[in-house]
């Protein structure tokens, strides 16, 4: 075996060389361990960001619904889904409500707003008796159920009130009499939001 020594000069500068080159591995697993140990909290930290909700968005909600009267609140309950020259007709969006134990069948509450004059003249005579001399009638309200599967409907009971809120009359179906859903009417507007409702079920 042949051994070859080199000048002290040579030496140093290998030395030198190794010393180098293992300062700088150095570094690189210092920052390879800095990054090692970091990268799983930023994980963390940006996991728990994604599934902290919009603070400015659920405190805008917030605000918002402490701010609806209970006037406001009865309002947006209602969705107008038809009009005629009758009137306006609408649905309690909160009514919507599957029957128990009948997988096709939908409850829903609907109101008619009276907006024809000689409509509300001819009720008020009907319900003079009962009205106040401020007082006029107002809407009739019907609890609506709807086969979806079959196209049927029946009104399980209806009710009349004045524009003040006063109950005139109320009258309830002795039996459930299922009728075919007439097209382009107020109940064929109704069913396809009934057939919408079950759907999404």
């Amino acid at each position: 075996m042949t051994i070859i020594i080199l000048p002290a000069s040579d030496r140093e500068g290998i030395v030198c060389g190794l010393f180098e080159k293992e300062r700088r591995m150095g570094k690189k697993i210092i920052v390879f361990l800095v990054l090692f140990s970091i990268v799983p909290f930023l994980s963390v930290y940006a996991a728990a960001k994604a599934e902290e909700p919009a603070r400015g968005s659920w405190e805008m909600k917030i605000s918002r619904e402490k701010k609806l009267t209970p006037e406001e609140e009865e309002r947006e309950r209602w969705v107008g889904v038809f009009a005629n020259d009758i009137g306006i007709y609408m649905f309690d969006c909160k009514s919507l409500a599957m029957v128990e134990n009948e997988k096709n069948s939908v409850n829903v509450l609907v109101r008619t707003i009276f907006t024809n004059s000689k409509v509300v003249t001819q009720l008020n005579e009907q319900y003079k008796a009962k009205l106040n001399a401020d007082d006029k009638v107002g809407f009739s309200e019907m609890l609506m159920t709807f086969k979806v599967d079959k196209r049927k409907y029946v009104v399980k009971e209806t009710k009349v009130c004045s524009a003040q809120g006063v109950l005139l009359e109320e009258i309830k179906a002795k039996e459930a009499v299922f009728k075919e859903v007439p097209v382009k009417t107020f109940a064929d507007s109704m069913y396809e939001v009934a057939k919408a409702f079950s759907r999404n079920q």
